[in-house]
């Protein structure tokens, strides 16, 4: 009796794996991610299960039921595992997007720096450029002052001489002057005395 059991068991088996044989492949074409592969193939595995079980039960085949009941078993394990992975799978995809996010943010902010740095030596460069263009400016206003206080010093300098030559050419000139009222006095006088030696000559003749 257990020998023909087991040969009837072993038939059902075969059957159930030819069955369910055009399934698998087609499931084995779906895509694996994000799991209609593992749907259909817990599907299969489910009817698989309850053919079994059921199976046994009809003939009261404790073995062949208890069998199916594992493979049930095994199912609702895998439809978890499957569950539990989507989950993970899941919070992983969101970890990423929010670890995206972050590392955007972090490159915004970076950027952000970079720019507010620029800005801050751009600005520094301006002021120590205008520092730079007001000490140029003032040394060159204070050296228009000296040169403007060294040209009034030489211009005053150059007035005085000026009116110093001129007093000298005025004394001379007044001593000139002078000298020659003396000689025009001295040519008159003369004229003077040749005039009454001439008169005082003439006397003589006529007498």
């Amino acid at each position: 009796m257990m020998q023909v059991k087991t040969v009837r068991r072993a038939a059902i088996d075969r059957w159930l794996r030819m069955a369910r044989l055009p399934f698998d492949t087609v499931a084995h074409l779906l895509p694996e991610n994000p799991g209609p592969r593992d749907a259909a193939s817990l599907v299969i595995d489910r009817a698989d299960a309850t053919v079994r079980a059921a199976v046994g039960g009809l003939l009261n085949d404790e073995e062949l039921r208890d069998d199916g009941l594992r493979r049930r078993a095994a199912a609702d394990e895998r439809e978890r595992a499957i569950e539990l992975r989507g989950v993970a799978q899941e919070k992983k995809l969101v970890a990423d997007q929010e670890l995206a996010q972050e590392l955007d943010g972090a490159a915004r902010l970076r950027e952000e720096a970079e720019i507010e740095a620029e800005k801050r030596l751009r600005r520094t460069d301006e002021e120590r450029a205008a520092r730079e263009r007001q000490v140029r400016d003032a040394a060159a206003a204070q050296e228009r002052v000296v040169e403007q206080a060294r040209a009034e010093r030489l211009a005053a300098t150059e007035k005085k001489a000026k009116r110093e030559r001129l007093d000298v050419l005025e004394e001379e000139a007044g001593a000139l002057d002078h000298e020659a009222d003396a000689l025009t006095a001295a040519d008159e006088a003369q004229r003077l005395r040749d005039a009454a030696s001439a008169a005082k000559a003439t006397r003589k003749g006529t007498a």
